[in-house]
């Protein structure tokens, strides 16, 4: 097959799904596609063994250029039919489906299927997307939370979910933890983080060593997590 996904082993044990695109060529080179997946390019010939080894040597690149895609493609600003939003780290395109009856959005073959007819103006088209993107973004940060808890063996007296403009996550004194609402643009593992994050600020209200050897503890790959959300 000229042109295809693949899943590579890496050498830590995680699988990096990537683009193969193999033509008449004499070099090896990559790229991010429109979708944010990696894709290697690479001549007749050339083995997967060899696409994987210089997808692993360029790992951080790949991360490092999908973290920028990030900045390009978040929550909706114009709720428009065909807009590309982001969400748990999927980039996703909404789609308006014309329906006689109602139902609320859903996510399926990288789509945000929104209900529209007669009835829908576009304040009703951005109520229903906002309210489906603000009751995902709680159910996926209290699961997230509730996952971090384990890990970190530390629990808050509260924990809020709302939009914030400053940081992703905040904890103060009186041990009340507020997450942005905003971070379920990025997936799971990222979310687990900033609750790990922020759940650590419990023992420790600053960013000495010890608050990241802390993070670390729980989150070993806090590093990597946090260069993908800048």
């Amino acid at each position: 097959m000229p042109k295809g996904y693949h899943d590579f082993k890496l050498s830590d044990g995680k699988v990096l799904r990537a683009v193969v695109d193999i033509g008449k060529r004499k070099n090896i080179s990559l790229r991010i596609a429109d979708d944010g997946s990696p894709e290697i390019r690479i001549p007749y010939g050339c083995s997967m063994e060899r696409a994987g080894q210089v997808l692993e040597k360029n790992i951080d690149w790949i991360n490092t250029s999908q973290a920028k895609m990030l900045d390009k493609v978040g929550l909706p600003k114009t709720y428009t039919n065909g807009e590309k939003i982001m969400l748990l780290g999927e980039k996703l395109t909404i789609r308006y489906i014309t329906s006689n009856e109602y139902f609320k959005p859903f996510i399926t073959d990288g789509e945000l299927k929104v209900s529209i007819g007669s009835f829908s103006s576009a304040e009703m088209i951005r109520k229903q997307i906002d309210a489906f993107i603000a009751e995902l973004a709680f159910e996926e940060i209290q699961s997230c939370m509730e996952t971090a808890v384990k890990l970190t063996g530390l629990t808050p007296d509260k924990v809020t979910v709302k939009p914030m403009t400053a940081s992703w996550g905040r904890c103060i004194s009186n041990r009340h933890i507020s997450i942005n609402s905003r971070v379920v643009v990025f997936d799971r593992e990222c979310i687990t983080y900033v609750c790990i994050h922020e759940l650590c600020h419990l023992r420790e209200m600053n960013h000495s060593p010890r608050f990241w050897a802390l993070v670390e503890k729980s989150c070993p790959d806090y590093k990597n997590i946090k260069q993908r959300m800048k």
